[in-house]
């Protein structure tokens, strides 16, 4: 199918890109749209990773301020998987390795990738890349709490896998790849 670009400006270049372009596209029927205006955020990749600690059959989490969440009458502390950008070269793997190690202070035993996602594609290009990693107390060397040079203040959240789906019912509204972590894990496992 097809897509014309007509027009495309940067409306903002920072920690991502936003820009408007002027578009016409094929519709299913094989005519073209009309002219119309579409925004894009684009953005690095990015990963998650579901902490799996084995010898506590549990999963440990992160609560961390959100600020987009000031705008939708949430608490702006949301509890969610590990998750970050991914550096340009860093291997994904890497990258995940990284963060769980800043995050929440644990080497892996076992890195597995679950899925790769785009979380807003109406919107923004970001891919995220989500993965699992074991660990337990053998491989914990530091207290976790992300890294104070990106600004980050990090608290664990330990939740028994056995009250893991209940949790994530309750919740008012969930993190989107904390959900799909969550129940491929159970899926795994059942």
């Amino acid at each position: 199918m097809k897509v014309d670009i007509r027009e495309e400006e940067i409306l903002m270049k920072d920690f991502f890109t936003v820009y408007k372009s002027k578009v016409c596209f094929e519709h299913f029927d094989g005519t073209m749209s009309e002219v119309v205006d579409r925004f894009s955020m684009e953005k690095d990749g990015a990963i998650a990773v579901l902490v799996y600690h084995v010898s506590r059959d549990e999963y440990i989490l992160v609560r961390q301020f959100r600020y987009p969440l000031c705008h939708h009458d949430m608490d702006p502390w949301m509890i969610e998987i590990v998750a970050g950008g991914v550096k340009p070269g860093e291997e994904l793997e890497k990258a995940a390795e990284r963060e769980v190690e800043e995050e929440i202070g644990y080497k892996s035993l076992r890195m597995q990738m679950i899925t790769t996602c785009y979380v807003s594609p109406g919107i923004m290009n970001e891919k995220v890349t989500i993965f699992l990693a074991e660990v337990d107390e053998l491989t914990k060397i530091n207290n976790g709490g992300g890294a104070a040079d990106e600004d980050e203040d990090i608290e664990l959240i330990r939740i028994p896998k056995d009250e893991a789906m209940s949790w994530m019912a309750s919740q008012k509204v969930g993190d989107a790849k904390t959900i799909i972590a969550l129940q491929w894990h159970f899926m795994q496992m059942s």
